[in-house]
C-alpha cells in the first residue's frame, strides 16, 4: 500500500483558504465577555445551542451565543464600534485617540479612526488592506 502524501495529523498553520471557509464571530455589543469589540474570532466549535467556542489569541473561549454576531467566511468589511460616553469602555477609547466611533480592521483586527466621519472604504495603518466600512452593523 502506497503512503499517502497527507498526514493523518497536521499541526501547522491552516491554509488560508480553510480560515475563510470558516465561521467567524464578533461581539454585538460590550457585555461580560474578553472579546474587543468589533474584532472578529474563528469560530471552533458551534455545535452546542447556547455556547460558541472562539479562537481568541490562540486560546479557545466559550462563548454565550446571544451575545455574537456570527457569518460564514471570513469577514471583508471594517466593524464600526459606537460607544456611548458613560460607558465604561468609552474612556479607553479616547486614550487611544480613537473617539467614541472607530473602525476594527476585519484582515488584522487593528483598530482605526474613522477618516472622515463618513467614509465608504478605509485602508489599515497596520496592515494596509484597504477595504469597505460596515456602516449598517454597528456593534
Amino acid at each position: 500500500m502506497d503512503a499517502s502524501p497527507f498526514p493523518l495529523f497536521y499541526y501547522g498553520p491552516m491554509p488560508d483558504d480553510t480560515a475563510a471557509r470558516r465561521k467567524w464571530a464578533r461581539a454585538k455589543g460590550a457585555g461580560g465577555h474578553v472579546l474587543r469589540r468589533g474584532a472578529w474570532y474563528m469560530v471552533v466549535n458551534d455545535t452546542q445551542p447556547g455556547v460558541v467556542v472562539l479562537n481568541v489569541r490562540k486560546t479557545n473561549v466559550p462563548v454565550p451565543r446571544d451575545m455574537l454576531d456570527i457569518i460564514d467566511g471570513k469577514p471583508g468589511q471594517w466593524s464600526v464600534v459606537k460607544w456611548q460616553e458613560t460607558q465604561r469602555g468609552a474612556r479607553r477609547a479616547s486614550e487611544h485617540d480613537l473617539g467614541l466611533v472607530y473602525a476594527v480592521c476585519p484582515s488584522c483586527g487593528e483598530r482605526g479612526k474613522i477618516d472622515p466621519l463618513d467614509a465608504a472604504e478605509l485602508t489599515c495603518a497596520h496592515c494596509h488592506g484597504t477595504f469597505p466600512v460596515d456602516w449598517e452593523h454597528p456593534c
